[in-house]
């Protein structure tokens, strides 16, 4: 082989090494969960076969009412942009990726009223004018009314937004902003022209028409410029891309004079809020990812558009409810300017419209870091009639658990809260599967969670599901089925993840419910995980009676749960390895906040189980156990370090005998936010490719 050919091979070689890692990176976007499989599928509902007394529905809470999907529209080729109109909320236009552009009548949905050609659309306050934009044939604007264009330009454009008052349009082309004077719309007077990077795609007017926010999309350049009049002053240039390449999905400010908050989505899941005079992130929503976003014209609600759902938000950034839209992206919002109705459309080609009316938005609005009880019914089994007392009963018996557990420790009887009644007993919702009970036999946790959290936000509260599936009647207590705190991204550039909330789901039970059991499993979503050091602790597979560790109690000291009303600030966290030393880890960790615990979880690999490992009595049956179920596989509590409140820190933990490089670190602050980051031994700073060839050589 010739050295030319050998270089060739070598550099093909490469070029398809990092086109593959590219490819993994790509689609690790769009995974996240699958509607094809059978796992999260939603089944047919089938009409519940037994019918529910009244004297018995009435022991049980409503669950939440979702909003009514009252219109779909069909398209005809996967949407990207849908907008109501400000004046009257049954005229909606669409545009679809094949550039057609759609108006439509709500009332008459079969057919459009008018078909037009652009690269996007924007209409006016006022309702009477679409601005169609096109990098071809540039800029027009059309009449809703007369539906004829009344003006063009041969500009070429990406995007056009009116100003708030209706006088102004912004135009994005390479290189910058066109502003237009449309006082009269037949004439309009090219006015300014802003310089930018690239090719706008995003822009944003605040509310009264001060401040002009534009985004290249692909580089992540955001530009905020303040205008007076003929003049325009750059008063901020940022981007939002650090570590990790970002860009921008959509930005928009709050339709408030008084408070004009700048929000970027950005690829990464986040939406950040910026605020004057410096325009620094102010604020951060945690979401799944967001194509398109919208506030309400009283700049009370934030709609935003993902994956498979649409999630509305509070104008302080909690979660109020989602809406689950069946198509796969969703990638283009938008709600009605009297806030009565959403509408979503992405690559199924169809747009959906759903009624919001505040009704329906403020049964979904409740207290956060409570423990909520649900009763899960498939559609042919009855009710047990007394289940809403034994379900309070055993919460009882939890919380007095933890109350005596804390207050052992020296922290007083502190213990979680749950929703209740107006006589104070616990109060459980009646939740109606949709389906038969044999199929939520297999793949029990999958197929309820997919039900319950249709109606029910877990990311700031617990849900404890009790199941009624007949195929657990014959165990003699309850099976614990699963029990996972709800994780979400922090930081994308140090896979830094967040804790708060989670789901618990049990099966029912003929005689009573284990409270330590129950108390273990409603460890694991207030962010305890499991500690096999000591037998007798609670977090462990032990057979003695279980007791709450000092480490744990320490933690939930700080836990939201057993801190009622407590404030909601959270700064951002990191959690960084330092330069190793033989045997010992070191981590910094930073948190504004002030940290309270830093806690080292590992997998270890040790041939027999450590002492809080107890799964079988027969010690041989318990070593195969722990070698099947456990070795190497699972986290498990290794270390803990309390800080005293400082906001950071360098922590050193020694290490065990154990094979894995992998470690878990996991923190609290003083206001109970919990973030856990997986890190290795080996060198993070390597690049894919190394990692691959590590990997699969065993290197």
């Amino acid at each position: 082989m010739t050295f030319k050919r050998f270089i060739a091979i070598l550099v093909i070689g490469i070029t398809l090494s990092v086109g593959f890692v590219f490819f993994l990176k790509l689609r690790s976007r769009v995974v996240t969960d699958d509607l094809s499989t059978p796992s999260v599928t939603l089944p047919q509902t089938t009409p519940r076969s037994i019918e529910i007394p009244d004297e018995i529905r009435q022991k049980f809470a409503e669950i939440p009412k979702k909003p009514n999907l009252i219109t779909v529209i069909e398209h005809g080729s996967p949407i990207d942009s849908v907008y109501f109109s400000p004046i009257d909320p049954s005229l909606i236009v669409s545009r679809g990726r094949d550039k057609s552009i759609k108006l439509w009548d709500t009332n008459y949905p079969s057919e459009p009223v008018a078909i037009l050609t652009g690269d996007s659309l924007s209409i006016s306050p006022d309702g009477k004018l679409l601005a169609i934009c096109s990098l071809r044939n540039g800029t027009s604007l059309w009449s809703v009314e007369k539906k004829q264009y009344i003006v063009s330009d041969g500009i070429s454009s990406r995007e056009a937004i009116f100003s708030p008052n209706g006088k102004r349009l912004a135009i994005g082309t390479i290189g910058g902003v066109q502003l237009w004077n449309i006082d009269t719309p037949s004439r309009p007077i090219k006015g300014l022209k802003l310089h930018t990077k690239g090719i706008v795609e995003n822009m944003g007017f605040s509310a009264d028409g001060k401040y002009l926010s534009a985004a290249n999309r692909v580089s992540g350049d955001v530009d905020i410029w303040e205008l007076n009049g003929n003049e325009a002053n750059k008063i901020t240039n940022f981007n939002v891309s650090d570590e990790k390449p970002k860009w921008v999905e959509a930005l928009e400010f709050v339709p408030d004079a008084t408070n004009p908050v700048l929000a970027i989505a950005k690829n990464d899941k986040n939406i950040q809020l910026h605020s004057p005079p410096d325009w620094k992130v102010t604020t951060e929503i945690i979401t799944g990812h967001v194509n398109d976003l919208v506030f309400s014209s009283d700049a009370n609600l934030l709609v935003a558009a993902g994956y498979n759902e649409i999630t509305i938000w509070a104008a302080d950034g909690a979660r109020i409810l989602s809406i689950e839209t069946n198509s796969r992206w969703v990638n283009c919002v938008d709600i009605s300017s009297d806030s009565a109705y959403v509408a979503g459309a992405g690559n199924d080609g169809i747009i959906r419209i759903w009624n919001v009316s505040q009704n329906n938005l403020t049964e979904h609005i409740s207290s956060s870091d409570v423990v909520k009880l649900i009763y899960f019914l498939p559609s042919d089994r009855a009710p047990r009639p007394d289940i809403p007392e034994k379900l309070n009963l055993m919460i009882q018996d939890v919380r007095k658990y933890f109350a005596d557990e804390m207050e052992r420790h020296g922290f007083g009887r502190r213990t979680f809260s749950f929703e209740k009644n107006s006589d104070g007993t616990a109060k459980v919702y009646l939740f109606e599967g949709r389906t038969t009970d044999d199929y939520y036999f297999i793949k029990t946790t999958k197929k309820v969670t997919k039900e319950v959290d249709q109606f029910f936000d877990s990311s700031k509260n617990i849900h404890l599901i009790i199941a009624d599936i007949s195929k657990t009647l014959n165990k003699k207590s309850s099976g614990i089925v699963s029990a996972s705190p709800n994780p979400y991204t922090i930081d994308y550039t140090q896979d830094l993840m967040g804790l708060r909330g989670g789901e618990v789901i049990m099966t029912v039970s003929r005689n009573g419910y284990s409270t330590e059991l129950v108390a273990r499993e409603l460890g694991h979503t207030l962010g305890l995980d499991n500690d096999f050091r000591d037998a007798s602790y609670l977090m462990s597979y032990g057979r003695s009676q279980k007791r709450l560790s000092k480490s744990s109690a320490e933690w939930l000291d700080k836990s939201r749960y057993f801190n009622p009303n407590q404030t909601s600030y959270n700064s951002h966290s990191s959690i960084v390895k330092q330069a190793p030393l033989p045997n010992v880890v070191r981590l910094h960790v930073k948190d504004a906040d002030g940290i309270h615990q830093v806690r080292l979880f590992v997998k270890p690999t040790n041939e027999f189980p450590p002492p809080g490992y107890e799964l079988n009595i027969n010690p041989d049956i318990n070593k195969i156990d722990w070698e099947r179920k456990q070795k190497g596989k699972d986290y498990v509590l290794h270390d803990y370090v309390k800080i005293n409140l400082k906001p950071n820190a360098t922590v050193e933990f020694k290490l065990p005998d154990y094979s894995e490089n992998q470690l878990r670190v996991q923190v609290i602050d003083i206001y109970g936010n919990m973030v856990y980051r997986e890190l290795n031994l080996t060198d993070e700073n390597e690049s894919s490719i190394t990692k691959l060839v590590r990997s699969v050589t065993g290197g």
